[in-house]
Order: structure tokens, then C-alpha cells, then sequence
């Protein structure tokens, strides 16, 4: 994969702030013509920098009021029970990261609820229907004081 150059990094930078501005007002801040602009952003998406484009919803805005981190310990960790895992937690809608770590723990998921009770559900209707769990710890979030979408490259 070919090295990002001075201007593939302001042009990276921009599109993670405002991924929505037009060629024309790139092609002003990056003081470039628009062809070169919309070569670069192609090269970009096909050398795999840019992953996809998204609009960031704010969780609370729709009812989303309790986040929850879950520290999860599996009690088998052969590479089909840790496959099936995955799988499972790509099917709960309310797992919106999962991450396979070291350490003491196996996996640490960042699940949405909006209440308490909503997450009284989702542990017992969903989440502790997973056989191969051997325990799980969950943290609650309290207060955000930092949440950054975007590198500074």
C-alpha cells in the first residue's frame, strides 16, 4: 500500500470532519482543481483509507440512554467457538462494538440500552442464552468526557 502524502492526509482530515462537502469545496481548502480531487478520494476508497461513509446519530436523541461496556470471559476459545461468538454478537442490535482482546478477558462489548430495564431484557432474553459464556462483568457509563470519530493524520 502506497504511503499517504501531505495532501492525501488534509484531504483525509476534512472528509472525516464533513464527509459531505462537494468536490468544488475541497478542491478550494486543498487548492487543487476538482479532477485531481476526485482521483485522489477514488484512490483513496479503493486503497481501502476510506472504509465508508456514515452519518453519526446522537444515541440519546433516539432513546438510547444507557451504555454499557461487558467485560466477557468464554469458556471455550477454539477458533470455531470464538467465530460462533462473533456471529452471535453481530446479530444483537444493541452490541455496537465487540472487540476480541487479551488479557483477563476475552471479549469487551459497548452495548446501547435505553433503561435499565431495557438491559434487565437484554441480559436475560438475550445475552445469557449464549452457552459458551463462563461470566461476564458489566460497567456502566456515567458521564461521556471524551468520544473522538476521527484521526489526526
Amino acid at each position: 500500500m502506497k504511503p499517504l502524502d501531505e495532501i492525501d492526509r488534509k484531504l483525509l482530515n476534512v472528509l472525516q470532519t464533513n464527509s459531505r462537502i462537494t468536490i468544488r469545496e475541497l478542491s478550494e481548502k486543498l487548492h487543487l482543481s476538482t479532477t485531481p480531487i476526485h482521483e485522489r478520494i477514488k484512490k483513496l476508497e479503493k486503497s481501502g483509507y476510506i472504509k465508508n461513509y456514515l452519518t453519526l446519530i446522537d444515541p440519546k436523541l433516539i432513546g438510547k440512554k444507557l451504555i454499557v461496556y461487558i467485560s466477557v470471559s468464554l469458556n471455550k476459545h477454539t477458533k470455531e467457538a470464538i467465530d460462533e461468538f462473533e456471529l452471535q454478537m453481530s446479530q444483537m442490535d444493541e452490541v455496537m462494538e465487540c472487540y476480541y482482546i487479551s488479557g483477563n478477558i476475552d471479549f469487551l462489548l459497548k452495548v446501547y440500552c435505553n433503561d435499565m430495564d431495557d438491559f434487565h431484557n437484554f441480559v436475560t432474553a438475550k445475552f445469557s442464552t449464549i452457552g459458551n459464556i463462563t461470566q461476564f462483568y458489566s460497567s456502566f457509563v456515567m458521564a461521556e468526557t471524551k468520544v473522538k470519530q476521527n484521526f489526526k493524520l
